[in-house]
C-alpha cells in the first residue's frame, strides 16, 4: 500500500510540472470527448429510436415557443443533443479541471466556482451552438455524407472553438487565483 502511496506521489509531482495551457488541453481534450461521445450517442439515438417521440416533443415545443418555428427539425434534435450532452458532461468537466488543471482546493468556494463555471460553460455552450450550425450548414452543401454524420463531423469542429471560450473563462474568471499583494 505504501509503494502505491509513492507512486501516486510521483505521478502528481509530475503531473504539475506540466504547465498549465497543456494541463488544460490535455484534460480539457479528455472533457471535449467525454461531451463528444455523449452527444454522438444521443444524436444517433434520438435519430434511431425516437424519432417518432422527438417529432412529437419538436412538433408541440414549435407550437408553444414562437422561434422554434424558424427551426428545422434536425436543428432541434442537434441543439437538445447538445444541451443534454454539454449538462450530463459538466459533473465531469467541473471534478477534472478544478483539481487537476487549475488545482483550486477547499471546500468553502466550491459553490461559487460551480456557478461561475455554469455560467461559463453557458458562454461555451452558445460557442458550440452557433459554430455547430455554421459547420453543419458548410457540410450540408457539401452532400457528401448523411445528415447526422455531417452532425458529427461539424461537432468535432464546433468543439474547438468551444474549448479555447472554455479556457479562457475558466483561467480568468472561474478558477482564477487571488493575487496576495506582498504588502498585506
Amino acid at each position: 500500500m505504501k509503494r502505491f502511496k509513492v507512486f501516486l506521489e510521483k505521478i502528481h509531482d509530475v503531473w504539475f510540472h506540466v504547465p498549465e495551457k497543456l494541463r488544460f488541453i490535455i484534460i480539457g481534450g479528455f472533457n471535449s470527448l467525454v461531451s463528444f461521445l455523449i452527444f454522438v450517442f444521443l444524436i444517433h439515438f434520438f435519430a434511431q429510436f425516437f424519432v417518432d417521440d422527438t417529432t412529437r416533443l419538436y412538433e408541440y415545443m414549435k407550437t408553444h415557443i414562437g422561434f422554434l418555428k424558424y427551426i428545422t427539425f434536425l436543428q432541434f434534435i442537434r441543439q437538445f443533443s447538445l444541451a443534454l450532452a454539454w449538462f450530463s458532461s459538466s459533473f465531469v468537466s467541473f471534478t477534472t479541471q478544478r483539481l487537476l488543471v487549475f488545482r483550486a482546493r477547499g471546500h468553502s468556494h466550491i459553490v461559487k466556482q460551480y456557478c461561475k463555471c455554469l455560467s461559463t460553460w453557458l458562454v461555451g455552450y452558445f460557442v458550440n451552438a452557433v459554430t455547430l450550425e455554421i459547420f453543419a450548414a458548410i457540410f450540408r452543401k457539401t452532400d457528401l455524407f448523411s445528415p447526422v454524420i455531417e452532425t458529427d463531423i461539424s461537432q468535432a469542429f464546433a468543439l474547438t472553438f468551444s474549448a479555447v471560450a472554455t479556457y479562457v473563462l475558466f483561467k480568468y474568471f472561474a478558477f482564477k487565483k487571488k493575487i496576495k499583494h506582498p504588502m498585506a
